[in-house]
């Protein structure tokens, strides 16, 4: 199998995954790893099936990004809609709900299924951890070697 073939063969088995995900569960996670431009990062893909803004979460580490992304999108699947300056307490900890504009540079995979041919980006929240906003860190776990993480 050449290299093109084969890299087209793992993005078919990652989409499959994917879509396979959100129709069981509601919703995936899709991990970003941090490089030097720009920190790492975890977002949802499937809370736009919801009618709900999508979710990203900056400088943490996978487990705790998905750890806290999906008490968030348990909140959603029980019919809760989050708004921008939201407070929300999770067994996690509290996290802060901010406005996130411009989903289309960063939310790659959520905007390839959900947003509308010529439409504006998916909507998105970005959530900041309250550890994080009073640390003014991250919780120094950055690494990892896994691009996607699910339930």
């Amino acid at each position: 199998m050449e290299d093109h073939e084969r890299f087209t063969h793992l993005v078919d088995q990652y989409d499959a995954w994917q879509r396979e995900t959100i129709r069981r569960h509601g919703w995936a996670l899709q991990a970003v790893l941090g490089d030097d431009d720009g920190p790492p990062f975890v977002y949802t893909v499937g809370l736009s099936g919801f009618e709900h803004a999508e979710l990203i979460l900056f400088a943490t580490s996978q487990r705790v990004g998905g750890a806290v992304l999906n008490e968030l999108g348990e909140l959603v699947r029980a019919g809760r809609t989050l708004v921008p300056g939201e407070l929300v307490e999770l067994e996690s900890g509290a996290v802060h709900l901010l406005e996130f504009p411009e989903s289309a540079g960063w939310l790659f995979a959520a905007n390839d299924l959900y947003r509308a041919p010529g439409g504006p980006p998916v909507p998105a929240l970005l959530v900041v951890r309250d550890e994080d906003l009073e640390a003014g860190t991250d919780d120094g776990d950055a690494g990892g070697h896994c691009f996607f993480c699910s339930h």
